[in-house]
């Protein structure tokens, strides 16, 4: 069994406008983060532990501060954003990332 080697990169603190049909990204002070994760298939990467995992690099108490994940679906047009709430959301975003590249 191989394993997958799966980066996820975010930012904290920036969030998308609504411009017509278009979103477009407000920008903040904030930076880019990265994530890695090595497993032995997508479906190992849940919800619960990438939240978790962004709550450690950003250092933050995921008990005092909700977050809210989202990513904007570039292959549909119009462009919208799309919100990730479960483990099929999760898994539906890592298999468009890994299609694109």
């Amino acid at each position: 069994m191989g394993s997958y080697l799966t980066n996820i990169h975010f930012d904290y603190e920036r969030y998308y406008s609504n411009i017509g049909d278009d979103y477009e990204l407000t920008p903040s002070e904030g930076r880019l983060y990265a994530l890695s994760f090595r497993t032995s298939s997508m479906e190992e990467i849940t919800y619960s532990g990438l939240g978790d995992m962004i709550c450690r690099k950003i250092t933050i108490d995921p008990s005092k501060k909700r977050l809210n994940l989202s990513y904007i679906l570039l292959v549909v047009k119009p462009e919208r954003q799309s919100y990730i709430l479960d483990d099929e959301d999760v898994f539906v975003y890592l298999t468009l990332v890994n299609k694109d590249i």
